[in-house]
């Protein structure tokens, strides 16, 4: 799925981008590899992609609370990378989020699977 892909490729860039000690491009590329990652989350459960970052704001708080938080805390340290410097742990706590996505994301196609296998 193209989804995956994004979020892997935003998200090495990002590692790569933090190794080479750019900061604002790696918070930008983690900032990224999150929306993508909440993205495949809402495709995964709902079946439609958000037009924006608001429709996927209202999508998460409505359906994916636990989710929304992480996002919500983050989206200024996105939108900050822009214009001001990044310290590497702006970098670090954008990571935060992404893990406890990844787990929601996996905990959901688990289930999914395990659902379809048994005939649900």
């Amino acid at each position: 799925m193209e989804l995956e892909k994004t979020f892997l490729e935003e998200f090495e860039g990002a590692q790569e981008q933090l190794e080479k000690e750019r900061f604002k491009n790696a918070a930008i590329l983690f900032s990224k590899a999150l929306f993508a990652l909440c993205d495949l989350i809402i495709y995964s459960k709902l079946n439609k992609l958000p037009k924006n970052h608001g429709e996927r704001f209202r999508i998460l708080k409505e359906y994916f609370p636990e989710i929304y938080s992480g996002v919500d805390n983050i989206f200024s340290h996105y939108t900050d990378a822009y214009s001001k410097p990044v310290l590497k742990e702006t970098c670090e706590k954008i990571k935060i989020p992404i893990a406890a996505s990844c787990g929601v994301f996996l905990m959901f196609t688990m289930n999914q699977k395990s659902l379809q296998a048994v005939g649900y």
